[in-house]
């Protein structure tokens, strides 16, 4: 019996995280679980124009150099590149950590309101 409730209670946990997430992401805010997943990557907090921007992974930055030029500058002060040919605000924000790495981000929206 004991188990079962355990168990039960892991399940509530999980929704209510899950549910939590989801209402941080239509009010256009980072949710903890990003949040959690960019502070093990080591990836920088980025804000722009007071908004933190959604952590999306690392890239290779040798791979994207060519095809990525600078946009703008964080809050913090931190160069920020996009992708050549894109519109601003840019779906993809780039930002350089050392030479060969760097992360890439985006505004945090749901995808029925891009």
């Amino acid at each position: 019996m004991r188990k079962k409730r355990w168990i039960v209670s892991i399940v509530i946990l999980i929704i209510i995280l899950f549910v939590s997430e989801f209402v941080m992401l239509y009010s256009g805010k980072v949710g903890i679980l990003n949040t959690t997943q960019r502070v093990i990557s080591g990836a920088p907090h980025v804000i722009i124009q007071g908004q933190t921007l959604s952590y999306q992974g690392k890239i290779h930055w040798d791979d994207i150099q060519s095809s990525i030029e600078a946009y703008s500058v964080s809050d913090e002060g931190t160069v920020l590149y996009k992708a050549k040919g894109t519109p601003v605000p840019p779906p993809w924000i780039y930002v350089r950590k050392e030479k060969n790495e760097g992360f890439r981000y985006k505004v945090p929206r749901l995808p029925w309101k891009l």
